[in-house]
């Protein structure tokens, strides 16, 4: 099979099966801490890192994690499972269930299930998505039988 992208022998060495399990933890620790971060940043741009480029995060999160979990789907059905889920937990806070709000009073809860419905969410998912799919398909692009 002919390589289409050419990536480094360094980051090659990652991406074997252990490796490739090894290189999606360590993200998924480092998406994670960032993404708990920009709900805290102060400073320039403190709107759109506050309310939308978590979003980015945590799909990409989400395809990390569901691409560990259910090893044997493939890159894009990962990234697709993820954007479904973040975009269905948004549109569940449009309707703002009593039981929801209350679980939200926790700031770990409020960090992960947000509290408000915005439309312009959607796209910081979108987004998301394509960075998760373009990680993914780095990570695995070695381990595919040849």
């Amino acid at each position: 099979m002919k390589r289409i992208l050419l990536i480094p022998p360094r980051i090659t060495l990652f991406t074997g099966r252990n490796q490739g399990r090894a290189l999606k933890i360590a993200l998924m620790v480092l998406v994670l801490i960032t993404a708990l971060y920009t709900k805290e940043y102060q400073g320039q741009y403190q709107m759109l890192i506050n309310s939308h480029i978590g979003g980015i995060l945590y799909v990409l999160f989400g395809a990390l994690l569901i691409s560990l979990v259910f090893s044997r789907l493939k890159a894009w059905q990962s990234t697709l499972l993820a954007l479904s889920l973040t975009s269905l937990l948004e549109c569940i806070q449009y309707f703002r269930f009593p039981f929801l709000l209350e679980l939200t009073r926790a700031k770990f809860f409020l960090y992960l299930l947000g509290n408000s419905f915005n439309p312009l969410d959607f796209v910081y998912y979108i987004v998301g998505a394509a960075v998760g799919f373009a990680v993914l398909v780095l990570i695995n692009h070695d381990t595919v039988k040849q």
